[in-house]
Protein backbone atom coordinates (compact mmCIF):
# COMPACT_ATOMS: atom_id res chain seq x y z
CA UNK A 1 0.00 0.00 0.00
CA UNK A 2 2.69 2.53 0.82
CA UNK A 3 3.95 1.93 -2.46
CA UNK A 4 0.92 2.67 -4.30
CA UNK A 5 0.74 5.72 -2.14
CA UNK A 6 4.26 6.59 -3.42
CA UNK A 7 4.19 6.49 -6.68
CA UNK A 8 0.34 7.99 -6.73
CA UNK A 9 2.19 11.08 -4.78
CA UNK A 10 5.11 11.05 -7.43
CA UNK A 11 2.72 11.08 -10.31
CA UNK A 12 0.31 13.65 -9.18
CA UNK A 13 3.40 15.93 -7.85
CA UNK A 14 5.40 15.50 -11.33
CA UNK A 15 1.83 16.13 -13.05
CA UNK A 16 0.77 19.12 -11.66
CA UNK A 17 4.03 20.93 -12.08
CA UNK A 18 4.68 19.70 -15.88
CA UNK A 19 0.34 20.93 -16.02
CA UNK A 20 1.23 24.36 -15.11
CA UNK A 21 4.13 24.58 -16.94
CA UNK A 22 2.27 23.75 -20.21
CA UNK A 23 -1.01 25.40 -19.34
CA UNK A 24 1.16 28.27 -18.96
CA UNK A 25 2.58 28.35 -22.61
CA UNK A 26 -1.49 27.36 -23.98
CA UNK A 27 -2.80 30.44 -21.83
CA UNK A 28 0.23 32.61 -23.29
CA UNK A 29 -0.88 31.20 -27.19
CA UNK A 30 -4.45 31.26 -27.15
CA UNK A 31 -4.26 34.95 -25.60
CA UNK A 32 -2.50 35.77 -29.02
CA UNK A 33 -4.63 33.92 -31.05
CA UNK A 34 -2.15 31.04 -32.24
CA UNK A 35 -3.49 28.42 -33.19
CA UNK A 36 -3.09 24.94 -30.78
CA UNK A 37 -3.39 21.38 -32.44
CA UNK A 38 -2.97 19.74 -29.06
CA UNK A 39 -2.21 20.29 -25.60
CA UNK A 40 -0.81 16.95 -23.77
CA UNK A 41 0.54 15.95 -20.57
CA UNK A 42 2.84 12.82 -20.32
CA UNK A 43 5.34 11.59 -23.47
CA UNK A 44 4.53 8.45 -25.47
CA UNK A 45 1.26 6.56 -26.38
CA UNK A 46 -2.01 8.39 -25.79
CA UNK A 47 -4.16 6.64 -22.97
CA UNK A 48 -7.17 9.40 -23.29
CA UNK A 49 -7.95 12.57 -25.17
CA UNK A 50 -10.85 14.94 -26.06
CA UNK A 51 -11.26 16.94 -28.40
CA UNK A 52 -12.10 20.66 -28.08
CA UNK A 53 -13.23 23.05 -30.51
CA UNK A 54 -10.08 22.80 -32.27
CA UNK A 55 -7.33 21.55 -29.78
CA UNK A 56 -7.15 18.06 -28.97
CA UNK A 57 -6.52 17.38 -25.04
CA UNK A 58 -4.44 14.41 -24.20
CA UNK A 59 -3.09 12.40 -21.46
CA UNK A 60 -0.06 10.12 -22.47
CA UNK A 61 1.19 7.75 -20.77
CA UNK A 62 4.53 8.72 -19.51
CA UNK A 63 4.83 11.04 -16.64
CA UNK A 64 7.54 12.88 -17.90
CA UNK A 65 6.88 16.22 -20.09
CA UNK A 66 4.25 17.56 -21.55
CA UNK A 67 3.59 20.24 -24.98
CA UNK A 68 1.63 22.48 -26.87
CA UNK A 69 1.86 21.89 -30.80
CA UNK A 70 1.37 25.51 -32.06
CA UNK A 71 0.95 26.39 -35.79
CA UNK A 72 4.42 28.19 -37.33
CA UNK A 73 6.88 25.48 -35.16
CA UNK A 74 9.95 23.56 -36.76
CA UNK A 75 8.54 20.48 -36.15
CA UNK A 76 5.33 21.21 -37.02
CA UNK A 77 5.38 22.04 -40.76
CA UNK A 78 4.76 18.94 -42.06
CA UNK A 79 1.40 18.62 -39.91
CA UNK A 80 -1.52 18.49 -42.26
CA UNK A 81 -3.92 20.24 -39.34
CA UNK A 82 -1.41 23.26 -39.73
CA UNK A 83 -1.05 23.66 -43.61
CA UNK A 84 -4.22 26.07 -43.68
CA UNK A 85 -3.21 27.87 -40.41
CA UNK A 86 -3.28 31.49 -41.49
CA UNK A 87 0.27 33.39 -40.75
CA UNK A 88 -1.57 35.60 -38.08
CA UNK A 89 -2.23 32.50 -36.54
CA UNK A 90 0.88 31.00 -36.33
CA UNK A 91 3.47 31.72 -33.51
CA UNK A 92 5.77 33.04 -36.33
CA UNK A 93 3.21 35.51 -37.14
CA UNK A 94 2.62 37.44 -34.30
CA UNK A 95 5.67 39.10 -33.79
CA UNK A 96 8.49 38.75 -31.72
CA UNK A 97 7.67 40.13 -28.02
CA UNK A 98 4.77 37.80 -28.01
CA UNK A 99 6.25 34.89 -28.92
CA UNK A 100 9.13 35.08 -26.60
CA UNK A 101 6.37 35.99 -24.00
CA UNK A 102 4.64 32.50 -25.07
CA UNK A 103 7.90 30.97 -24.86
CA UNK A 104 8.45 32.21 -21.09
CA UNK A 105 5.27 31.72 -19.86
CA UNK A 106 5.67 28.13 -18.95
CA UNK A 107 9.08 28.96 -16.86
CA UNK A 108 6.62 31.80 -15.11
CA UNK A 109 3.59 29.56 -13.97
CA UNK A 110 6.47 27.04 -12.67
CA UNK A 111 7.74 30.32 -10.92
CA UNK A 112 4.37 31.33 -9.67
CA UNK A 113 3.43 28.13 -8.65
CA UNK A 114 6.71 27.43 -6.08
CA UNK A 115 6.34 31.25 -4.73
CA UNK A 116 2.67 30.92 -4.38
CA UNK A 117 3.21 27.32 -2.27
CA UNK A 118 6.10 29.14 -0.23
CA UNK A 119 4.06 31.77 0.61
CA UNK A 120 1.05 29.06 1.93
CA UNK A 121 3.34 26.62 3.61
CA UNK A 122 4.32 29.79 5.63
CA UNK A 123 1.31 31.39 6.10
CA UNK A 124 -0.52 28.24 7.64
CA UNK A 125 2.06 25.98 8.67
CA UNK A 126 5.18 28.33 9.99
CA UNK A 127 4.62 29.64 14.09
CA UNK A 128 7.03 31.65 15.00
CA UNK A 129 7.78 33.55 18.86
CA UNK A 130 9.25 36.80 17.25
CA UNK A 131 8.19 39.96 17.83
CA UNK A 132 6.21 38.26 20.71
CA UNK A 133 5.98 39.03 24.12
CA UNK A 134 3.13 36.61 24.93
CA UNK A 135 3.98 33.61 27.49
CA UNK A 136 3.67 30.16 25.52
CA UNK A 137 3.83 27.36 28.54
CA UNK A 138 4.96 27.76 32.35
CA UNK A 139 7.32 25.30 34.14
CA UNK A 140 5.52 23.40 36.88
CA UNK A 141 7.04 24.08 40.25
CA UNK A 142 9.53 26.97 38.64
CA UNK A 143 9.47 30.82 39.56
CA UNK A 144 6.91 31.96 37.15
CA UNK A 145 4.21 29.34 38.40
CA UNK A 146 4.81 29.98 41.71
CA UNK A 147 3.73 33.53 41.04
CA UNK A 148 1.02 33.03 38.75
CA UNK A 149 2.10 33.40 35.93
CA UNK A 150 -0.06 31.49 33.11
CA UNK A 151 0.12 30.78 29.16
CA UNK A 152 -1.34 33.55 27.15
CA UNK A 153 -0.06 36.58 29.68
CA UNK A 154 1.36 39.18 27.84
CA UNK A 155 4.47 40.86 29.68
CA UNK A 156 4.58 44.44 29.55
CA UNK A 157 7.43 45.22 32.38
CA UNK A 158 9.92 43.38 34.37
CA UNK A 159 11.29 45.60 37.17
CA UNK A 160 13.91 44.88 40.19
CA UNK A 161 12.61 46.20 43.39
CA UNK A 162 16.00 46.20 45.24
CA UNK A 163 17.62 48.55 42.63
CA UNK A 164 14.74 50.04 41.06
CA UNK A 165 15.38 48.94 37.58
CA UNK A 166 12.58 48.50 35.39
CA UNK A 167 12.28 46.98 31.48
CA UNK A 168 9.95 47.61 28.82
CA UNK A 169 8.94 44.42 27.43
CA UNK A 170 7.93 44.33 23.83
CA UNK A 171 9.12 40.92 22.46
CA UNK A 172 10.77 37.82 23.82
CA UNK A 173 14.05 38.73 23.77
CA UNK A 174 13.37 41.35 26.11
CA UNK A 175 12.49 39.22 28.63
CA UNK A 176 15.47 37.12 28.38
CA UNK A 177 17.71 40.58 28.38
CA UNK A 178 16.04 41.97 31.48
CA UNK A 179 16.54 38.77 32.83
CA UNK A 180 20.37 38.49 32.26
CA UNK A 181 22.39 39.76 35.21
CA UNK A 182 25.19 41.26 32.94
CA UNK A 183 22.74 44.07 32.11
CA UNK A 184 20.98 44.52 35.30
CA UNK A 185 23.84 44.43 37.52
CA UNK A 186 22.60 42.57 40.34
CA UNK A 187 25.40 39.73 41.36
CA UNK A 188 23.05 38.38 44.11
CA UNK A 189 21.76 34.81 43.42
CA UNK A 190 17.91 35.49 44.44
CA UNK A 191 16.34 39.01 44.16
CA UNK A 192 12.92 40.88 44.69
CA UNK A 193 11.14 40.92 41.26
CA UNK A 194 8.00 42.36 40.19
CA UNK A 195 6.50 41.10 36.46
CA UNK A 196 3.15 43.38 35.11
CA UNK A 197 1.15 41.18 32.64
CA UNK A 198 -1.49 42.32 30.62
CA UNK A 199 -4.32 39.15 31.22
CA UNK A 200 -7.79 39.86 29.49
CA UNK A 201 -7.44 43.04 28.93
CA UNK A 202 -6.42 44.23 32.62
CA UNK A 203 -3.02 44.92 34.33
CA UNK A 204 -2.18 41.97 36.76
CA UNK A 205 1.37 42.48 38.91
CA UNK A 206 3.11 39.68 40.37
CA UNK A 207 5.89 39.58 42.86
CA UNK A 208 8.04 37.38 43.95
CA UNK A 209 12.22 36.55 44.91
CA UNK A 210 13.58 35.44 42.05
CA UNK A 211 16.61 33.02 41.89
CA UNK A 212 19.67 32.48 39.54
CA UNK A 213 20.06 29.66 36.79
CA UNK A 214 22.85 26.55 37.64
CA UNK A 215 25.45 29.34 35.80
CA UNK A 216 24.52 32.22 37.89
CA UNK A 217 24.33 33.85 34.40
CA UNK A 218 20.77 34.94 34.26
CA UNK A 219 17.50 34.58 36.48
CA UNK A 220 15.37 31.84 35.69
CA UNK A 221 12.11 32.48 34.94
CA UNK A 222 10.59 29.00 33.61
CA UNK A 223 8.49 30.20 30.55
CA UNK A 224 8.96 29.60 26.89
CA UNK A 225 7.73 31.72 24.34
CA UNK A 226 4.04 31.97 22.66
CA UNK A 227 3.77 31.02 19.19
CA UNK A 228 1.96 32.33 16.67
CA UNK A 229 0.93 32.16 12.63
CA UNK A 230 3.01 34.66 10.45
CA UNK A 231 1.25 37.71 8.87
CA UNK A 232 0.90 37.73 5.52
CA UNK A 233 3.80 40.18 5.00
CA UNK A 234 6.21 38.07 6.87
CA UNK A 235 5.19 34.54 5.00
CA UNK A 236 6.18 36.61 1.11
CA UNK A 237 9.36 37.81 2.83
CA UNK A 238 10.37 34.36 4.15
CA UNK A 239 8.94 33.05 1.15
CA UNK A 240 11.18 35.51 -1.09
CA UNK A 241 14.22 34.13 0.82
CA UNK A 242 13.60 30.85 -0.16
CA UNK A 243 12.52 31.30 -3.53
CA UNK A 244 16.19 33.28 -4.53
CA UNK A 245 18.06 30.51 -2.51
CA UNK A 246 16.67 27.88 -3.94
CA UNK A 247 16.79 29.40 -7.91
CA UNK A 248 20.46 30.30 -6.89
CA UNK A 249 20.94 26.87 -5.94
CA UNK A 250 19.69 25.23 -9.27
CA UNK A 251 22.26 28.00 -11.30
CA UNK A 252 24.98 26.93 -9.30
CA UNK A 253 24.66 23.09 -9.60
CA UNK A 254 23.94 23.86 -13.88
CA UNK A 255 27.01 25.96 -13.72
CA UNK A 256 29.13 23.04 -11.99
CA UNK A 257 27.65 20.62 -14.90
CA UNK A 258 29.80 22.47 -16.94
CA UNK A 259 32.77 23.15 -15.54
CA UNK A 260 32.80 20.04 -13.33
CA UNK A 261 30.91 17.57 -15.48
CA UNK A 262 31.45 14.17 -13.97
CA UNK A 263 31.44 15.12 -10.51
CA UNK A 264 28.17 16.75 -11.11
CA UNK A 265 26.42 14.54 -13.03
CA UNK A 266 26.79 12.03 -10.29
CA UNK A 267 25.00 14.28 -8.10
CA UNK A 268 21.76 14.55 -9.99
CA UNK A 269 18.91 12.60 -9.63
CA UNK A 270 16.32 11.65 -12.76
CA UNK A 271 13.11 10.50 -12.56
CA UNK A 272 13.93 7.59 -10.15
CA UNK A 273 15.94 9.71 -7.86
CA UNK A 274 12.99 12.19 -7.52
CA UNK A 275 10.69 9.55 -6.94
CA UNK A 276 13.14 8.22 -3.80
CA UNK A 277 13.05 11.53 -2.40
CA UNK A 278 9.31 11.70 -2.83
CA UNK A 279 8.81 8.73 -1.39
CA UNK A 280 10.78 9.52 1.44
CA UNK A 281 8.64 13.13 2.12
CA UNK A 282 5.44 11.35 1.68
CA UNK A 283 6.42 9.10 4.44
CA UNK A 284 6.51 11.68 6.84
CA UNK A 285 2.87 12.22 6.50
CA UNK A 286 3.55 16.36 6.98
CA UNK A 287 1.82 18.07 3.90
CA UNK A 288 4.11 20.87 4.33
CA UNK A 289 6.85 18.64 3.38
CA UNK A 290 5.31 17.43 0.40
CA UNK A 291 4.50 21.21 -0.63
CA UNK A 292 8.38 22.27 -0.51
CA UNK A 293 9.36 19.34 -2.68
CA UNK A 294 6.60 20.14 -5.06
CA UNK A 295 8.00 24.17 -5.39
CA UNK A 296 11.44 23.20 -5.32
CA UNK A 297 11.12 20.78 -8.31
CA UNK A 298 9.06 24.11 -9.78
CA UNK A 299 11.45 25.88 -9.48
CA UNK A 300 14.28 23.13 -10.88
CA UNK A 301 12.09 22.64 -14.10
CA UNK A 302 11.27 26.17 -14.61
CA UNK A 303 15.18 27.28 -14.03
CA UNK A 304 16.26 24.10 -16.53
CA UNK A 305 14.14 25.52 -19.31
CA UNK A 306 15.99 28.32 -19.65
CA UNK A 307 19.03 26.76 -20.27
CA UNK A 308 19.91 27.65 -24.13
CA UNK A 309 19.55 24.26 -25.07
CA UNK A 310 18.01 23.50 -28.26
CA UNK A 311 14.50 21.73 -27.80
CA UNK A 312 14.11 23.92 -23.94
CA UNK A 313 12.29 27.07 -23.37
CA UNK A 314 15.63 29.21 -23.30
CA UNK A 315 17.00 28.04 -26.78
CA UNK A 316 13.43 29.21 -28.46
CA UNK A 317 13.45 32.54 -26.76
CA UNK A 318 17.41 32.91 -28.42
CA UNK A 319 15.87 31.82 -31.79
CA UNK A 320 13.36 34.43 -31.77
CA UNK A 321 15.54 37.51 -30.68
CA UNK A 322 18.28 35.93 -32.88
CA UNK A 323 15.54 35.82 -36.03
CA UNK A 324 14.67 39.38 -35.40
CA UNK A 325 18.07 40.60 -34.96
CA UNK A 326 18.92 38.56 -38.80
CA UNK A 327 15.19 40.05 -40.10
CA UNK A 328 14.65 36.58 -41.32
CA UNK A 329 13.72 32.99 -39.87
CA UNK A 330 16.28 30.85 -39.27
CA UNK A 331 15.91 27.65 -41.53
CA UNK A 332 13.64 24.86 -40.56
CA UNK A 333 16.16 22.22 -41.56
CA UNK A 334 18.44 24.02 -38.80
CA UNK A 335 16.17 24.66 -36.48
CA UNK A 336 14.93 20.91 -36.37
CA UNK A 337 18.48 19.54 -36.48
CA UNK A 338 19.54 21.58 -33.65
CA UNK A 339 16.17 20.54 -31.42
CA UNK A 340 16.85 17.01 -32.31
CA UNK A 341 20.31 17.41 -30.85
CA UNK A 342 18.89 18.88 -28.31
CA UNK A 343 16.80 16.38 -27.50
CA UNK A 344 19.32 13.67 -27.62
CA UNK A 345 21.47 15.74 -25.69
CA UNK A 346 18.64 15.53 -22.62
CA UNK A 347 17.46 12.30 -23.01
CA UNK A 348 21.25 11.06 -23.07
CA UNK A 349 21.86 12.85 -19.90
CA UNK A 350 18.34 11.37 -18.55
CA UNK A 351 19.56 7.94 -19.10
CA UNK A 352 22.85 8.49 -17.16
CA UNK A 353 21.70 10.23 -14.35
CA UNK A 354 18.69 7.47 -14.19
CA UNK A 355 21.65 4.51 -14.21
CA UNK A 356 23.30 6.19 -11.56
CA UNK A 357 19.82 6.65 -9.61
CA UNK A 358 19.61 3.04 -9.77
CA UNK A 359 23.20 2.37 -8.43
CA UNK A 360 22.41 4.35 -5.49
CA UNK A 361 19.84 2.09 -4.38
CA UNK A 362 22.05 -0.86 -4.02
Amino acid sequence: MATLINIIVFVLILGSIILVHELGHFLAAKAFGVYCAEFAIGMGPTIFKYKGKETTYALRLLPIGGFVSMAGEADQEDNEVMKDVPLERTIKGIGTLKEIIIMSAGVIMNFVLAFSLLVGIYSTSVRTSIDTNMIGSVVDNQFADSIGLKEGDVVSEISYLSSGITYTINDFTDIQAALNKDNNGIMEATTLISIIVIRDDHKVTLTGTIASNEQNTSFYLGVSPGMRNLEFKESVTYASKDFVEMSTLVFTSLGKLVTDTKNTVSQLSGPAGIYQVTAEVTQTGNVANVLMLVALLSINIGVFNLMPIPGLDGSQIIFAVVEKIMGRPIPTKIRYYLQLGGLILMFGLMIVVTFNDILKLF
